[in-house]
């Protein structure tokens, strides 16, 4: 019975992952770019447009097919480069040689094999030869001396994370066709690459946030369908009137920063335009201009907050976003 449920959830993985998404209300789907930020074995980090449109992953339910405009995010698990599995089986195999020069010159190439061969030892420790097993452990106290705890804790397997729900698995090709604007078209392998961004729909981006809509009460947010990654700096800049009192036009008029007044229901001043990271993030204040890197993930909200006299508020901020990687910030 567990084959037929397999298939099922394998199948229900495929419609997902290749589904359309609808971010924001009343918003529809638009293409996603193709440009990606990766952080190289080295920890360099590069922007480069991924010139193939999708990602077959193996996982313990099958084969996915993921299209790269529904990756978010590739935490990249241990790749080697070729030839280099083989030399790492053949010297554990010399670990149980009868002769101990071999054993001697295997451990002594495992070593220098460092973080590369630790997943390989990790499972010979576990070898039913006891004498092997002894000896995989004591190599890897002695790679554990030279080479750091977060080398020795990549693990093979990848996580590629989509807009819907991160897969775990093997990427299936070992390399990846890419489009450099130093070196022009290329084939990176995935021995070197570390973490793989695709900036989606980072970059620069324009909403209007409407106070007759998500400025006359509390939890009125504007979904903004723009996905703000834990490696990027968000910059927000704001601008336009709301008034606060439309009874009386003109009388109460205030910017991004806000009245003097707090506004009803919160504690944030009348007006002030808010923001939050994720559903169930916490609000900050956007004002005339918001520049932070802070670590969190997921979609920006935004919301006006409500006039203190318990009516609707009225007039719009234009609100220009950015976000880009940490790394390249600068740059």
């Amino acid at each position: 019975m567990r084959y037929p449920l397999r298939w099922a959830l394998l199948a229900m993985s495929v419609v997902a992952a290749s589904s359309s998404l609808t971010h924001g209300q009343g918003k529809k789907d638009v293409p996603r770019s193709n440009l990606a930020e990766v952080r190289l074995g080295d920890g360099s980090l590069v922007r480069m447009t991924i010139l193939q449109d999708n990602l077959d992953v193996m996982t313990k339910f099958g084969k996915l097919t993921i299209p790269f405009q529904e990756i978010r995010r590739i935490d990249f698990g241990l790749h080697l480069a070729e030839g280099v599995s083989d030399k790492i089986d053949t010297a554990i195999k010399q670990l149980g040689s009868d002769a101990f020069r071999d054993r001697d010159e295997a451990a002594k190439e495992l070593v220098l094999m460092g973080g590369l061969a630790f997943p390989s030892l990790q499972r010979a420790s576990r070898h039913p030869d006891l004498e092997v097993a002894q000896r995989a452990v004591h190599v890897m106290k002695r790679i554990g001396e030279k080479v750091s705890a977060e080398q020795l804790r990549m693990k093979e397997e990848d996580v590629i994370n989509t807009y819907d729900f991160p897969v775990v698995g093997r990427v299936m090709s070992s390399s990846i066709k890419i489009h450099s604007v130093h070196f022009g078209d290329v084939t990176l392998k995935l021995s070197d690459l570390r973490t793989l961004h695709m900036r989606g729909n980072a970059g620069d981006s324009e909403v209007s946030v409407d106070a007759t809509r998500y400025g006359s009460a509390a939890d009125q947010w504007l979904d903004t369908a723009i996905l703000v990654d834990s490696t990027h700096r968000l910059l927000i800049i704001a601008d336009g009137q709301v008034d606060l009192w439309p009874q009386g036009p003109g009388q109460y008029m205030c910017g991004p920063k806000g009245y003097n007044t707090a506004g009803k229901g919160t504690s944030f001043m009348a007006g002030t335009l808010l923001g939050k990271i994720g559903e169930t993030g916490k609000t900050f204040v956007v004002g005339e201009r918001y520049d932070s890197a802070n670590g969190e993930e997921g979609k920006l909200f935004l919301n006006i907050a409500p006039s203190p006299w318990n009516n609707a508020s009225n007039g719009a901020y234009t609100v220009r976003i950015s976000t880009e990687h940490v790394g390249l910030a600068s740059k």
